[in-house]
């Protein structure tokens, strides 16, 4: 069995910031694509604009399942079984794979209907299947990409994430642009681009996989076993993705009901967020690594104190990009935009939209450690019943019937994050309760069966 580590913010933040990396590097790729197609038309820019939202649906499936086999992996590393962590990998992969295809499939047949369904301009649904088409391809490549780089973690091997969004971008760029405005291929051509960095990056993965991921051997764990559990501690998260990407297309549209402005102002603001949330997300993904190992070890106290020592980490990960966004947000959003009303609503909804994320340091460590016990169902609980008793509702009655606009979303936003945190919060006590020291973990217990 693998001996602990005493649990620090700096151990966490070895762990946190190649997650970090990646996640903001991830965030440039679609800014690269955005800016390239920008320069070549309107009508490119739109098409991509359209198209990329339903490729990342396409991808909730494999990631849903990358985190099931991250915290297998992470709980059998903890308790020093390579047999089973390779066990795991290998199942997690296949299925991996076979999922990729088969959604990669339906995302290439149903391509041109879902963007006439989306209410697709026709001059845009041409392109926008195009790329679509393309990216199919991708799917497959992805789930590889994703399940690899779950199993690493699991193992606290997680600079392979940073490299791997590294060389996607040093692949996606310089190809985009040969692509796009010398071969003249456009939204086909960007598509062309991401499909080969995202191949490379699957390729470079499972390459390293072969030097720090054990081998198969004997286990006892049997395929369909493993797959099981890999199931119910998946379709949760894969539920709670969809409905978030659902209620973001929702309160896209109440912003689009106020105003062309405000919705513009929405769009600056929510992609200011994004990537303070990168921050807060990168930590708590740590801390769901850490704590899985120590569960793994049937160490209750260890995994609680990683807990600790997470929420302090994740403090600090939403404090300093606030205090930045806060005394660099106006000027930022001018570079986005020249229109001053854009300008004005963006700047008055920005405070509000920082302080959104207060909550959610408590309710993500609370849900990182659930996580990490295999309660995925209860995170998804939270999230949906918090979603639609607060955020939806109160997003409509204050932003749009109420009038407040912009800070009427955030506003709702705010309530969200509480009552998450609060049902997450009680999950967590009654789950953790007399974490006194190393006992039997029936969290660890619960997440195989």
């Amino acid at each position: 069995m693998n001996e602990p580590v005493r649990p620090t913010v700096r151990r966490a933040w070895a762990l946190t910031y190649p997650l970090l990396i990646a996640g903001l590097t991830q965030i440039v790729v679609n800014v690269v694509d955005t800016a390239l197609l920008a320069r070549l038309s309107t009508s490119a820019l739109g098409a991509f604009a359209l198209a990329a939202p339903v490729y990342l649906v396409a991808l909730i499936v494999v990631r849903g399942w990358a985190t099931a086999v991250q915290v297998q992996v992470a709980q059998r590393h903890g308790a020093g079984r390579p047999g089973e962590v390779a066990g795991t990998v290998r199942v997690g992969l296949t299925v991996a794979v076979g999922a990729g295809t088969v959604v990669g499939a339906l995302l290439y047949v149903t391509a041109g209907p879902v963007l006439s369904l989306l209410g697709a301009p026709d001059e845009l649904i041409g392109p926008g299947a195009a790329y679509l088409r393309v990216m199919a391809f991708a799917v497959p490549f992805a789930a590889v990409s994703f399940t690899l780089q779950g199993a690493c973690a699991g193992i606290g091997a997680t600079r392979v994430s940073m490299y791997i969004a590294l060389l996607v971008n040093v692949v996606n760029l310089p190809l985009g642009l040969l692509l796009i405005f010398r071969a003249g291929l456009g939204v086909t051509g960007a598509a062309l681009a991401t499909l080969v960095a995202t191949a490379a990056g699957a390729g470079y993965v499972a390459v390293y996989c072969r030097t720090c991921l054990p081998r198969y051997g004997k286990t006892a764990d049997k395929p369909v076993g493993v797959t099981g559990r890999l199931w119910r501690i998946g379709w949760p998260e894969m539920s709670t993705s969809g409905i978030g990407y659902l209620n973001e297309a929702l309160l896209a549209g109440f912003a689009a009901r106020m105003s062309t402005q405000d919705l513009a102002a929405y769009r600056i603001v929510d992609n200011l967020i994004l990537v303070t949330f990168t921050f807060l997300s990168s930590a708590a993904a740590a801390v769901m690594i850490l704590a899985g190992q120590e569960l793994g070890r049937d160490n209750v106290k260890g995994a609680t104190a990683w807990h600790r020592t997470g929420l302090r980490l994740m403090l600090i990960m939403v404090a300093v990009p606030s205090a930045v966004a806060l005394a660099l947000g106006r000027p930022l959003i001018s570079l986005v935009t020249d229109d001053p009303q854009v300008i004005d609503r963006a700047w008055a909804a920005t405070p509000l939209a920082l302080l959104s994320l207060a909550p959610f340091v408590v309710a993500m460590s609370h849900a990182a450690m659930l996580r990490a016990a295999g309660d995925t169902r209860a995170v998804m609980f939270a999230s949906v019943t918090s979603d639609y008793l607060l955020l939806i509702p109160l997003g409509w009655l204050l932003g749009v019937h109420a009038g407040l606009g912009l800070p009427g979303i955030y506003l709702a936003w705010i309530a969200f994050g509480l009552l998450y945190a609060a049902l997450l919060q009680l999950r967590y006590r009654r789950r953790f309760a007399g974490a006194v020291g190393p006992s039997p973990a029936p969290a660890a217990a619960s997440a195989d069966g």
